[in-house]
């Protein structure tokens, strides 16, 4: 590929994509909703849809991709954030589910909408993820209504005859261990036992992948058996089985995902050795924001002498860098790159910022290429 076209490029592994909607699908009886924010290629979309998924969206861009991709209104949902009643109205007068995010959002709802069924999204005053900035509940956390807030959810609801039918969780982001994740889903379970007229849960994403070697992977099949048991607990004490949901991003598309880029130049200063490339945080920007690790590998010289080097980009920042003090195979100037795992968060945060492109994008899917 990096022959064939320039660098750098991103590259996506469609059958990897269908691989891991399939493990999904495997571990869990329940509603599928890929969280399309990880990456919204319409491809991509489009890829997941058929594999049996609803799409999950965040804003109005996220929902007309879902809809290019051939998504129907009623495999859609909505996670509302800070966002206007223009917006609002537009979304919900959709008749997409929305998961309501604050009480405001409520109050917006019933005066527009009274009488009708709603879902909303619930701070269990608890997070986790890889980073505070990934960590989507808790006592920090700006998403949610707050569980002390549950009292007035229920008066605004009550003054314009809206029916809470739906809870919505998301505690966070690259989860690894099973006991985490279920420890959010059991603070869900025991909310819901608080709203007498639910018919659907919904509990988020956050199913992590392992980036570093050394990772422990995310045990899907056990975390499966674990959250159907307590499922079949809570129907019991509930009273009825309800309709349940969770809402994977990146599990599905980023171990799939590649950047592909040329080394410019090697700096050997006293203190450090920089490895130079024709990218930058223009086009991954997650190891600058969030400390990220990402593999990359010299695919020139894989098995060479190994050195200290800093892999830094073309942009002009100092924080323009993907890799600090990390141990590479000795690299040289036009030696091909592979960042690894970067099918979520890569592209779809890229910018053109120092009004540099973005890097086109490819599917490998059943053998072919195509650019997408």
């Amino acid at each position: 590929m990096a022959k064939k076209h320039s660098t750098p490029l991103y590259l996506y592994d469609g059958d990897l994509i269908r691989a891991r909607a399939k493990e999904l699908k495997e571990a869990f009886e329940i509603d599928l909703f890929y969280a399309c924010k990880a990456n919204t290629n319409v491809d991509i979309i489009k890829l997941i849809y058929k594999e049996g998924f609803g799409i999950e969206t965040v804003s109005p861009g996220e929902i007309n991709a879902a809809i290019k991709a051939g998504v129907p209104i009623s495999k859609i949902t909505y996670t509302c954030g800070n966002i206007d009643e223009e917006e609002f109205i537009y979304v919900a007068g959709k008749g997409i589910r929305v998961h309501l995010d604050s009480l405001r959002q409520v109050e917006m709802f019933g005066k527009n909408f009274p009488g009708r069924k709603i879902s909303v999204r619930l701070n269990l005053n608890f997070g986790a993820g890889e980073h505070k900035h990934t960590t989507t509940g808790g006592k920090d956390s700006k998403f949610g209504i707050h569980i002390n807030k549950i009292g007035e959810l229920k008066k605004i609801a009550k003054k314009y005859n809206l029916k809470i039918n739906g809870l919505h969780q998301h505690v966070g982001s690259n989860i690894l261990d099973v006991n985490t994740f279920m420890k959010g889903a059991d603070a869900l379970f025991e909310t819901a036992l608080k709203f007498p007229d639910l018919e659907h849960l919904d509990f988020g994403g956050g199913l992590g992948v392992p980036y570093r070697p050394g990772d422990k992977k995310l045990d899907l099949k056990k975390l499966g058996r674990v959250f159907a048991k307590k499922s079949d607990k809570f129907a019991k004490k509930y009273g009825k089985v309800l309709k349940m949901s969770i809402e994977p991003g990146r599990f599905l598309v980023a171990e799939a995902g590649d950047l592909l880029m040329r080394v410019n130049d090697v700096k050997n200063n006293p203190s450090k050795t920089f490895v130079g490339i024709n990218s930058g945080i223009n086009h991954l920007i997650r190891p600058a924001m969030y400390g990220s690790y990402h593999e990359i590998i010299n695919l020139d010289n894989r098995n060479g002498k190994k050195e200290k080097v800093d892999v830094v980009g073309n942009i002009c920042e100092s924080g323009d860098f993907f890799a600090k003090d990390r141990m590479m195979p000795k690299t040289r100037v036009g030696d091909l790159l592979a960042v690894k795992n970067v099918g979520a968060y890569g592209y779809v945060m890229s910018s053109d910022y120092n009004s540099r492109p973005k890097p086109k994008e490819f599917l490998i899917l059943n053998g072919k290429s195509r650019l997408i």
